[in-house]
């Protein structure tokens, strides 16, 4: 990470050279050339007198070197100061100088020194995204990604911000709010760069949020309950920023539980406690964190956002293409469909913990049962992902119908394959594909492990 003296300095560098290919234009010609879209105001519109002829002019600079420097500080500022911060922080900085082009090297280190420090005030500024959900009832503080869903109620710190009269409210909007679970994290940067990582990391939580709520059947439906989760919207959006500089420890004890609106599961201790033991919570929230520092990390994310669009979609082709592409973007790439398979059923059976519905036929030994039991369970992922080539290559299947049993059948087998492969990595800590791929090549078809057990 660049310290701030060197940022300053790299910051001076790219003006000073984006500056090297301004050049002066009449106000027709100035107009001409902005609205063809080759050419851009250096610093707005800030025109000067033409000494020689004493007519107003103004600075442009080719479309491309203005795109050059957007994107140089862009990198500088970690994407946290946003184009149009950028352009009205120079423009801002030039009015309080009062003149340009600059006269002297002291106004032009000034421009530089202003600038910097206006950019520079987002970067380090840090503040508390609060993010209100609904359909969702919480009374304990579950990790979600890089977040925290916190529960609801008139003693939360969400409800005492709604019911400060600081905060235009209407009475309506302050009671909604405070009865809902919300997720708190830390975001930087400009407003515009402050939304883009709210959306960023409320999909990451919610993402983290389906993919642990365990489903069940009802009346032979099966059923998500974090399917309709999502920010909280009625008269827009609501996101609530706080300084962090400014925040006071705010103690909550005996929050009040919200109902939801349509009486979603609330989450407790002891679901909670599912969480992290039959999904792994810990070791998904792990490898989200870290996905731009492992390979591995990364597979795991990329593997749970196939995994999210397969579980929130109605459509059971889509369903089940999604489940298939989860594993294949996970497991170790150039495998075929029987490799792959067997890697799924070594990875179930190593973890010893099957979420869902086994199949067996009930006449073997106990650590047989196990084995036999993974085995025919799992048998059905080389159908799905012919069936899944199949649909990619636009082939006609419109004589074939997956019902619900196997839409649920692949939803377990991506689950568990998910939590195991996300659990070994982190515990045998790989890093890159390669350490996968030489566990897999150790390990046997058969685990020498009793079985431990199933949860519905």
């Amino acid at each position: 990470m660049l310290e701030s003296s060197q940022r300053q300095q790299e910051l001076e560098s790219a003006i000073n050279a984006y500056l090297s290919h301004a050049d002066t234009y009449s106000i027709t010609d100035s107009w001409d050339l902005f609205k063809s879209g080759d050419y851009a105001f250096v610093f707005g519109m800030n025109s000067c007198t033409d000494e020689e002829n004493q007519e107003s002019v103004y600075f442009l600079v080719p479309i491309e070197i203005e795109i050059k420097l957007l994107n140089r500080i862009d990198y500088l500022f970690k994407s946290q100061v946003s184009p149009a911060t950028v352009r009205s922080s120079l423009s801002a900085t030039i009015a309080k100088i009062g003149e340009f082009p600059f006269l002297t090297d002291g106004q032009a280190q000034q421009f530089n020194s202003e600038v910097f420090k206006l950019l520079n005030f987002h970067f380090e500024r840090q503040y508390d995204a609060i993010v209100p959900l609904y359909q969702m009832e919480s009374n304990v503080e579950i990790p979600l990604a890089n977040a925290v869903l916190y529960p609801g109620g008139r003693n939360s710190e969400l409800a005492r911000i709604a019911n400060d009269d600081t905060n235009r409210m209407d009475d309506n909007d302050r009671t909604q709010i405070e009865n809902c679970s919300y997720l708190k994290f830390r975001v930087t940067g400009d407003p515009d760069s402050q939304m883009v990582q709210v959306n960023e990391e409320v999909n990451k939580a919610l993402l983290v949020l389906r993919y642990i709520a365990l489903w069940s059947t009802e009346k032979g439906i099966v059923v998500f309950p974090a399917h309709s989760v999502s920010m909280r919207q009625f008269s827009g959006r609501t996101i609530l920023f706080r300084d962090v500089s400014t925040l006071e420890k705010i103690v909550s004890s005996n929050m009040d539980v919200p109902r939801g609106l349509l009486h979603v599961r609330s989450i407790n201790n002891a679901r909670l406690e599912d969480a992290r033991t039959y999904s792994k919570l810990d070791d998904i929230n792990f490898h989200i964190q870290n996905a731009e520092r492992f390979p591995v990390s990364k597979r795991v994310s990329r593997a749970l956002n196939f995994f999210d669009v397969a579980k929130q979609t109605f459509n059971n082709d889509v369903a089940i293409s999604n489940y298939v592409i989860s594993l294949d973007s996970l497991l170790p790439s150039g495998k075929n469909k029987e490799e792959l398979t067997r890697y799924i059923k070594i990875l179930i059976e190593h973890e010893n913990i099957y979420v869902g519905t086994m199949k067996n036929n009930g006449n073997i030994t106990e650590r047989e049962h196990w084995s036999n039991a993974v085995h025919l369970t799992t048998k059905d992922y080389k159908k799905y992902y012919r069936i899944r080539s199949l649909i990619l290559h636009g082939n006609d299947l419109t004589y074939i119908r997956f019902s619900d049993a196997e839409v649920n059948n692949a939803l377990q087998i991506a689950h568990n394959t998910i939590r195991a492969y996300a659990h070994i990595a982190r515990d045998l800590q790989w890093k890159t594909e390669d350490d996968a791929k030489q566990w897999f090549e150790k390990m046997d078809e058969s685990s020498n492990e009793s079985p431990h057990l199933c949860k519905m």
